[in-house]
């Protein structure tokens, strides 16, 4: 189940980096105002700058066989904010989930969510015994 949920919280990566590459590229991501859009594409960069650097500090630690439950945990909290952020906010505001990878990302990110916060719960298990 723990092999299973990391590679969840890895595929929902991917997605990620898939929309963010269409929304920098596609000009059918522009929100009603100019302001918007900048603030959607300065947001999904800084995000996606998270993501990023998420995944290679947990693939990095994993490599080096140190303990991992502070930066899982660390990465689980951010992406609640995010959640809660986006859920209160911006999705609203900024842009609505009309292409199918969008779609995607808002469909699994519960999943994603659940799947993280068990490997958080199942690596300080882990970095104890």
């Amino acid at each position: 189940m723990y092999k299973a949920c990391i590679a969840v919280c890895y595929s929902f990566a991917i997605l990620l980096l898939a929309l963010f590459a269409l929304i920098v590229s596609d000009s059918g991501f522009t929100p009603a105002s100019n302001s918007g859009a900048f603030l959607l594409q300065d947001l999904t960069t800084i995000r996606i700058w998270i993501v990023i650097a998420g995944a290679l500090a947990f693939a990095w630690k994993v490599n080096r066989k140190e303990p991992r439950g502070l930066t899982v945990t660390v990465l689980t909290v951010l992406a609640w904010i995010m959640f809660l952020e986006d859920f209160m906010v911006l999705d609203s505001i900024l842009f609505v989930a009309e292409h199918p990878v969008a779609r995607a990302v808002v469909i699994t990110r519960p999943i994603f969510l659940a799947a993280l916060s068990y490997v958080a719960l199942q690596q300080w298990e882990l970095d104890i015994a």
